[in-house]
């Protein structure tokens, strides 16, 4: 199984809508597809068509084998598992990335995590084969965390897959064209495509859905598709 971190490098980034969203576009693809959100906001299951009553998730359980009747299967046909609305500590969040393991799954399947941006991607159990995710926006407070973060990576004894994705992308901007240019031009690990702040996302989210199924041929969906194809390319390597 090919697992993926997906988190903001701050807060608002849109993370939850890239999983939900990348989700779907993978599923496209007949693989299985599960999605774990391991973040308190507990807000992927509405992107999934979860009911707003529906509160519950694996953070609700004492043990990850009661955890296992909060999976839920959205009409695409993604598995994904809600946080629910207990509070927990990073021992359980670490415990249930681990616990996913025991699921009974393909090899080709595709395990997705939406990690909450205030805990730090070295904290959890990565393995070789595993990519992380960081999404960034093209404004000069994420220049400089993302230097920040490669002074980490560079001290860090990992072994993972690591790379940056500009998600929110205003093509009309000035500074974001410039900041992306000099990105793409002097960092590392930075993935050679972004993804389009577009409308649809903001509706389809309203309608409890992804941008695939709300509007498959807007730029958003291809963002997704491109996004896709390429971590199936950084997977085989």
């Amino acid at each position: 199984m090919q697992r993926i971190f997906v988190k903001g490098i701050k807060g608002g980034i849109g993370s939850t809508s890239v999983v939900a969203n990348l989700a779907c576009v993978l599923k496209k693809s007949d693989v299985d597809v599960i999605a774990i959100d391991l973040d308190a906001k507990s807000d992927l299951g509405l992107h999934f068509g979860l009911k707003w009553t529906s509160t519950k998730g694996w953070s609700n359980e004492s043990n990850f084998e009661d955890a296992l009747l909060h999976f839920r299967k959205d009409s695409d046909g993604v598995l994904f598992l809600p946080f629910g609305d207990n509070e927990v500590t990073l021992e359980d969040i670490v415990s249930t990335v681990n616990n996913c393991k025991k699921l009974d799954y393909k090899a080709s399947s595709w395990l997705l995590f939406d990690c909450p941006d205030h805990i730090n991607i070295s904290h959890y159990p990565l393995e070789e084969k595993d990519i992380v995710i960081e999404l960034v926006t093209c404004d000069a407070i994420c220049h400089s965390l993302i230097y920040k973060r490669l002074q980490t990576l560079k001290t860090a004894e990992s072994t993972w897959k690591h790379f940056f994705v500009v998600n929110r992308y205003n093509s009309a901007s000035v500074l974001e064209f410039d900041l992306f240019s000099l990105w793409q031009s002097t960092l590392p690990f930075m993935a050679p495509f972004f993804i389009n702040s577009d409308e649809v996302i903001k509706e389809a989210t309203a309608n409890r859905n992804v941008a695939l199924n709300c509007a498959p041929y807007s730029v958003a969906n291809d963002d997704f598709e491109t996004l896709a194809g390429w971590l199936v390319s950084r997977a085989a390597l």
